[in-house]
């Protein structure tokens, strides 16, 4: 199944490149074929097309009636020409209104691309969206339904936005292709440092019953996982183990024990490498994934469903490999940051005071406050916990 198939978007280019969408509860009539737009689809084109027009018409006006009179008379007449336009190209649906809308742009990027500053810049961009559309047309003309599911496309895309700023560089000068790569930078570090970013692939940070999923990472640990099952067993409550695969090899009985007791276990690397994860390469993202699902899986007999990186660092290659593996990849909604803060009441107000249904709370073992944490939220009054994620 593809995982962006239900991502919403029309276009090929956000298919492939958008990452996985919300439902809209105002879209539950239209859950057919005519779905609403994806919300990273829609953003763009609420931004970029009226710039384009913008300006396009205001490079043109100020041709022919001066800077004075084209910064004017812009403005107006692109909104009278956004107005009109769209009832001129017409196009039966969102998709080939969408393909329209390309078309023009780009016919008009191809006579504009010798210009000179904010022109150029508009004009290359939609170049560069026509290449990227083109090609996530043949990904999904060849099964490819994501750029998730190939690290050598995503290196691909990668090298690729490199080289359109070296191409601003030599272009425009080098302040261009230092701003570009600065940008390029900036979006890298937040897709894969923000631990409910979903630029990179689909991440699971919310139950799918409304109920509050306990996850616990770091484990096995010798002190605390059994005080910790004790505590889950004494409420009747599951959880999700992330376990770390070194430590599985070094306490099988651990990790037999928390399924035995009816718990789930989760991958979560195989070395724990919170520093240097999120830039790994594929091959070292691959032998931690890997490695840590082969422990368990020859330890316990069960093979892990859910991926979880350390300390929510995916990197470019975490879902290809997960989704080679068998594996989803999880995050969280609510955390109290107990595995570096020392006061437990204070880690649980993070927590508890926003704690709302179907959160995927984050708490781990191994540390001085694992069995405070624990034991705080389980005793939270009100709360219906959940054992497993739950469908979406």
């Amino acid at each position: 199944m593809c995982p962006h198939s239900d991502n919403r978007a029309v276009s090929a280019l956000f298919r492939v490149f958008g990452g996985a969408g919300k439902p809209c509860v105002a879209e539950t009539c239209r859950h057919g074929a005519a779905r609403g737009m994806h919300v990273a689809e829609l953003c763009f084109l609420a931004l970029w097309v009226p710039l384009t027009a913008l300006v396009a018409i205001g490079e043109w006006l100020c041709q022919r009636w001066g800077t004075a009179g084209g910064v004017l008379l812009a403005l107006p007449l692109t909104f009278i020409t956004l107005s009109l336009l769209p009832l001129a190209l017409g196009g039966r649906g969102p998709a080939s209104q969408w393909r329209l809308w390309l078309g023009v742009c780009t016919l008009w990027a191809v006579f504009r691309i010798h210009a000179d500053g904010p022109v150029a810049i508009i004009a290359w961009s939609w170049l560069i969206i026509f290449t990227l559309n083109a090609a996530a047309v043949v990904l999904l003309g060849c099964g490819k339904c994501a750029i998730a599911d190939s690290s050598a496309w995503r290196l691909s895309f990668f090298i690729t936005l490199h080289a359109a700023a070296l191409a601003s560089g030599w272009r425009w000068g080098w302040p261009w292709a230092i701003s570009c790569g600065a940008l390029i930078a900036l979006c890298y570090c937040l897709a894969v440092l923000r631990p409910s970013c979903q630029w990179l692939g689909p991440l699971r940070c919310r139950t799918g019953d409304g109920n509050i999923l306990i996850t616990i990472d770091d484990g096995p640990d010798p002190r605390d996982t059994p005080l910790l099952l004790d505590m889950l067993d004494e409420h009747q409550v599951k959880a999700v183990f992330f376990m770390i695969g070194e430590k599985v090899a070094a306490h099988p009985e651990l990790a037999r024990e928390v399924l035995r007791r009816g718990h789930e276990l989760g991958n979560h690397t195989m070395t724990h490498p919170q520093a240097s994860f999120w830039c790994a390469g594929p091959s070292r993202t691959r032998r931690e994934i890997g490695d840590c699902q082969q422990v368990i899986e020859q330890v316990t007999g069960v093979k892990p469903r859910w991926f979880r990186a350390p300390v929510g660092h995916r990197n470019l290659f975490t879902h290809p490999v997960a989704g080679e593996l068998g594996l989803e990849v999880m995050a969280w909604s609510r955390r109290g940051f107990d595995a570096v803060e020392t006061d437990a009441s204070r880690a649980l107000t993070r927590i508890l005071s926003k704690l709302s249904p179907g959160d995927i709370v984050l708490l781990h073992e191994a540390t001085p406050i694992a069995t405070e944490m624990l034991e705080g939220v389980l005793r939270t009054p009100g709360i219906r916990f959940s054992g497993s994620p739950g469908p979406d």
